[in-house]
């Protein structure tokens, strides 16, 4: 599996290196085909990343790198719009990282693939299994390349909320144009409170805090 990052943080993750290179620069097939041969020369032909910038693309093959993203699944945004590309909040590490140290008889450090047998109810009544206890193994990885990225993750999820914020902001001011019109049936003090409240809308976000959340808002009263 291939990995860029950049400056440690994950950028893409791929099977192929050059799919990881091509969403790298976030390009498409026909274009990175072109750009391939632009910097392709020889006999054999050989191609030259050394100018490449903004990203460096790393092979990982000692590791199940789909069973650890499940387990840092927090920091991976599958959240995002459908024509978002996919974000991983989470660091890449050249050696791997120490989350437990453990060493082997000769001192030297080793990775560890800690197996914990979970105990659940099932409580879904859809279920086939409902009232059954059921038993899970799950990996609990102790070291490894990859670690969550906890200021990523935090600003990432601030900005989800925001946009949450912006959206239902939108969706206010767009319901209440009809109060505006020339040909409103509203008396002119009723098209002041109107006015009144669009505004307090439209200053809504520059009058909170950058850390403030979805929950966190009050909106307006309607007049």
């Amino acid at each position: 599996m291939f990995i860029s990052h950049k400056n440690n943080v994950i950028q893409q993750i791929h099977e192929t290196e050059w799919q990881c290179r091509r969403n790298s620069k976030g390009i498409s097939k026909s274009e990175y085909w072109v750009w391939l041969d632009s910097v392709t020369s020889g006999d054999p032909p050989v191609a030259d990343y050394s100018g490449e910038t903004g990203y460096t693309i790393v092979e990982c093959t000692d590791e199940d790198i789909q069973a650890r993203l499940l387990q840092l699944d927090d920091y991976v945004n599958n959240s995002r719009e459908p024509d978002e590309a996919l974000v991983y909040n989470i660091e890449w590490s050249d050696d791997k990282d120490t989350f437990v140290m453990t060493t082997d008889m000769d001192g030297n450090s080793v990775k560890v693939v800690e197996s914990i047998e979970s105990e659940e109810l099932d409580e879904d009544p859809d279920s086939d299994t409902f009232g059954d206890v059921i038993k899970e193994e799950k990996t609990n990885y102790k070291m490894s390349h990859f670690s969550g990225d906890d200021t990523a993750k935090t600003a990432r999820l601030l900005a989800e909320q925001w946009k949450y914020i912006r959206r239902e902001r939108n969706r206010l001011l767009t319901s209440t144009d009809w109060t505006q019109v020339s040909d409103t049936a509203l008396t002119s003090a009723k098209v002041t409170a109107w006015a009144t409240y669009r505004t307090k809308l439209r200053t809504l976000p520059a009058d909170q805090s950058s850390e403030t959340t979805y929950a966190d808002i009050t909106w307006p009263s309607q007049p």
